[in-house]
């Protein structure tokens, strides 16, 4: 089996690059230096040349590179996995968020990923659609929790985290996983991706300081009160379990 990736010099996609190899799946990294990605002609030739099984676009990018992919694998038979988010839904209201919930969101990642569904539910029906909340990591230099917390505590001299804010988050690798899993046994649907059923967002930074051994100085608040955590029992995420 053969597979095609994208965003590979992001956060998840190494993970799902690695996650694949693990099965013994080929891997093919799309190179945006020597790959173009605004040229539809260019991208359909490339998939069609280099024959994937499945398609996992994580990265982000334009709206149209979406399409041409979504168009070219469509007419090509390949399967196509997109990466969205739990950013669909608005910041100014509250959760928990199921399959049913009807995204709504109004800051411009969100909207964005909003449209990027829209098109590949106009475009390519049978497109999987996997919603991922924010992404636990165990080094600096990406786009994941533990770097944001580094950066607070080395930024500002302690961490702010609300105890009435509960996030939809997991680590990299069980995100990895499911993503993974989904593609190879599951019917093309949207999914939500969420490891966290019972921690604040207090709980999961105090989780991080002990099992990194950070010497993080973290303050409890109050500030966000809000509940993003999504909720979905076909995924096969194990929950969280910090005791």
């Amino acid at each position: 089996m053969k597979a095609m990736i994208t965003g590979n010099n992001g956060a998840v996609a190494p993970y799902v690059n690695r996650e694949l190899k693990s099965r013994n799946i080929d891997v093919t990294v799309w190179n945006r230096e020597l790959i173009g990605i605004d040229n539809e002609e260019e991208v359909y030739r490339f998939i069609e040349e280099t024959k994937p099984d499945i398609f996992f676009h994580i990265a982000t990018g334009p709206i149209e590179w979406l399409e041409y992919i979504a168009k070219a694998t469509k007419k090509l038979g390949i399967k196509l996995v997109f990466t969205s988010t739990v950013s669909v839904f608005s910041e100014d209201k509250t959760g928990p968020y199921t399959p049913e919930s009807i995204p709504d969101a109004e800051n411009s990642y969100g909207v964005y990923k909003i449209q990027c569904e829209k098109l590949l539910k106009e475009v390519y029906p049978e497109a999987y659609i996997l919603r991922l909340g924010w992404q636990i990591g165990s080094e600096t230099g990406s786009n994941n929790m533990f770097d944001f917390l580094c950066r607070g505590q080395r930024d500002n001299g302690c961490i702010e985290a609300s105890s009435q804010w509960y996030p939809s988050c997991s680590f990299l690798e069980d995100t990895a996983a499911a993503i993974v899993g989904i593609a190879l046994n599951y019917e093309s649907n949207t999914y939500l991706l969420n490891s966290n059923r019972n921690y604040s967002f207090y709980d999961i930074v105090n989780y991080l300081k002990r099992l990194h051994q950070q010497d993080w100085k973290v303050v409890e608040t109050n500030a966000l009160v809000r509940d993003d955590r999504m909720y979905d029992d076909r995924v096969p995420m194990k929950p969280f379990d910090f005791s």
